[in-house]
Order: structure tokens, then C-alpha cells, then sequence
């Protein structure tokens, strides 16, 4: 019995992999990279190999659905701060909570890829939080955006605790427009 080989790296797929969940021969696929369709690299071996990138570009192009082995993970936003509708966060998972406590416990499972807290609130010390989060070793490196300083001293003391972005007041557009840029979206 034959047993299937993974790719040396992730980042590079075999044309078997793709014609198998295009429901193709490997052939098919293979004339797409001489017709210059789907760009490849040849491997030591003399074996065409395919970068993610030029798959996710590619399926894009020809209008090809996405092998889900290729498709980018949704962003995850941990937020206790009402959301913009129709700002275009598309490619994010919202996870909402009614409470900032919840967001930061919901931000300790280290796989957050941004965080939203209010900059305060009844019972609620934004600064410390934010202090807190930096300390964790699953949050030290995670973006936070803190919404509604009311005051530049305060945007400062958050910004001081480690926030990677505070928005003195609580503009939807500028929300939005600041998710996006942390994200890296923008």
C-alpha cells in the first residue's frame, strides 16, 4: 500500500492535493501551469509545487472555489464594544460580550487576533485591564483598541498601559477605520 506525503512545507501544495478537491485530473492541472493559468515552481525533484498565494490568486481569477487547506483563517475580534454595522469587517469573527470582564476572559485563550474594550465604565478600570493583557503571555503581543477615552490625558495613560490604539471619542467610522489598519485589512 501507498501511503500519501504531506508537502515539505504547508505554503507549498502538490498538484494532486488541488485536483483532488477540484474533482480534476492532476494533468488538467498541470496543463493550467504550462498555458501560464496558475503560476508553480518546480521542485528539487523536478515535481511542480504550488504556493498558497498563487492558489488563493488563481481561484480568485478563474472564479475557482478556495480549497479550505488554502483559504486564510477569519480574524477573531474579542469585543465588549458595539460593533459598526456594514463597515466592511469582512474576514473577522466577532465574539461579543455584554461585559469587559467577559472580552478579557475570552482574550486569555491567546488566540484573539484583535480585542476592543471600552475605555471605562462602572467597575471597570480600562487601564489596568489593558495592563493586565499585557502581562499575560497569551495577550502580551495581542492588538487592543480602546474605544471612548473622553480625554487626551486618559487616551495617554491607556496608551502608556500598552493599548495599540485609543480613540478619544466613540465614532463608529473611526472604529471601523481602526479595526481595519490594526488588522492590517486597510
Amino acid at each position: 500500500m501507498r501511503r500519501r506525503r504531506e508537502p515539505a512545507s504547508p505554503a507549498l501544495l502538490r498538484l494532486s492535493q488541488l485536483a483532488r478537491f477540484w474533482e480534476k485530473n492532476a494533468r488538467t492541472v498541470q496543463t493550467w501551469i504550462r498555458q501560464g493559468r496558475l503560476a508553480a515552481i518546480r521542485s528539487p525533484g523536478g515535481h511542480f509545487r504550488v504556493r498558497v498565494a498563487d492558489v488563493r490568486a488563481f481561484c480568485e481569477r478563474e472564479g475557482m472555489p478556495v480549497p479550505p487547506f488554502v483559504a486564510p483563517a477569519a480574524a477573531r475580534v474579542v469585543t465588549a464594544v458595539p460593533l459598526p454595522r456594514g463597515a466592511k469587517l469582512t474576514g473577522m469573527v466577532t465574539e461579543a460580550h455584554a461585559e469587559p470582564y467577559g472580552a478579557l476572559v475570552a482574550a486569555a485563550s491567546g488566540d484573539a487576533a484583535l480585542v476592543v474594550l471600552p475605555a471605562g465604565g462602572e467597575r471597570f478600570d480600562a487601564v489596568a485591564a489593558v495592563a493586565a493583557l499585557r502581562k499575560a503571555r497569551a495577550t502580551a503581543e495581542t492588538p487592543l483598541v480602546v474605544v471612548g477615552a473622553g480625554t487626551q490625558a486618559r487616551a495617554d495613560a491607556l496608551a502608556r498601559a500598552g493599548a495599540t490604539r485609543v480613540l478619544v471619542r466613540a465614532r463608529e467610522y473611526e472604529l471601523a477605520r481602526a479595526i481595519r489598519e490594526v488588522l492590517g485589512l486597510e
